[in-house]
């Protein structure tokens, strides 16, 4: 591995301890966590790394990740952070992992060089940390950060009529067993405290995660009121969320439009409202995309339609 397991562990220490401190500060969902971080493990253990110079750079890079990994998993077991955590974690950390390798390799192994090629190897050894620093200051002050606020829509035909569809709305609620692959990360609802539909009630879902499939056990709420409600439209706001979906994106609540078809049928649009909380915008804002999409077509299928849906191909 060539690296001491004292220094392993320090360095797990360490990047333990800068982590919870983060996650209790007002940093913990930003570009210090899931930028920085990986990036200076990166250069610390490409700095404490015994490397042979007859070492290919592929097998050095491998070996850079298998440590990187070890430290990975070490410290969300420390930190004991859930499995949805991880996985969405992980795509980003290797990415900055790498390019702290990559730096690493260039302040290394370029300064060998002639002199007469030393201008070029500044220029490319300072590209990286310029990089990096634009990159971290995303979301750290007003000016830096990139608009939060967003919303999803999902666009499909049933053949019931308005009045069937909105009464669908007050029965009792079933999730179905299909989800998007990407939703499958998430806990399902337990249980769903509802049956009408009336301006002003407020229906109350039930969540229980476990962080670790079968223990540190999260029970939260997400409360529901139905702001609106006419034959065109039924709009909903989120007044209470202390579910663990909370930690990832704040929900505003949903837009559900009715449009009658001329040859029978209804054409709904689903919209969801929410505020990205998580930066970097580039990386977390089409994943909760995805994910606000996709919850309006299992919304749709399991409680507006109740039959399977498709997106309208001219839709919105």
């Amino acid at each position: 591995m060539n690296i001491s397991w004292k220094i392993l562990l320090l360095i797990i220490g360490v990047a333990s301890l800068t982590i919870r401190t983060l996650l209790d500060s007002d940093f913990g969902r930003g570009t210090l966590l899931y930028i920085l971080v990986p990036f200076v493990i990166s250069l610390v253990l490409a700095f404490f790394t015994k490397s042979s110079e007859n070492s290919a750079l592929h097998y050095r890079y491998l070996n850079h990740l298998r440590i990187a990994t070890i430290i990975f998993f070490a410290t969300s077991i420390v930190l004991f952070e859930g499995f949805v955590c991880v996985l969405m974690f992980m795509p980003i950390y290797y990415f900055f992992v790498s390019l702290g390798f990559f730096f690493a390799w260039l302040t290394r192994d370029r300064s060998e060089e002639s002199k007469d090629k030393s201008l070029d190897n500044i220029v490319r050894v300072s590209v990286v940390p310029v990089l990096i620093f634009m990159l971290v200051s995303e979301g750290l002050i007003p000016n830096t950060t990139v608009e939060r606020t967003g919303s999803a829509t999902y666009v499909a035909d049933s053949p019931l009529s308005i009045a069937q569809l909105q009464s669908n709305m007050a029965k009792p609620i079933e999730f179905g067993s299909e989800r998007h692959w990407f939703l499958q990360l998430f806990p399902m609802p337990d249980a769903v405290a509802a049956g009408s539909l009336n301006s002003g009630d407020v229906h109350t879902v039930h969540f229980t995660y476990k962080r670790w499939f079968f223990t540190n056990v999260h029970k939260g709420e997400m409360h529901v009121k139905i702001a609106k409600v006419t034959p065109e439209h039924v709009r909903t706001e989120i007044t209470r969320n202390d579910s663990y979906l909370a930690n990832y994106m704040d929900i505003g609540g949903t837009d559900i439009r009715f449009t009658p078809l001329p040859g029978g049928g209804t054409r709904v649009a689903l919209t969801v409202r929410y505020e990205r909380l998580l930066d970097p915008s580039w990386y977390f804002g089409p994943m909760q995309k995805v994910a606000a999409k996709q919850s309006a077509k299992q919304f749709l299928r399991d409680i507006i339609f109740r039959h399977p849906v498709e997106e309208a191909q001219d839709g919105i």
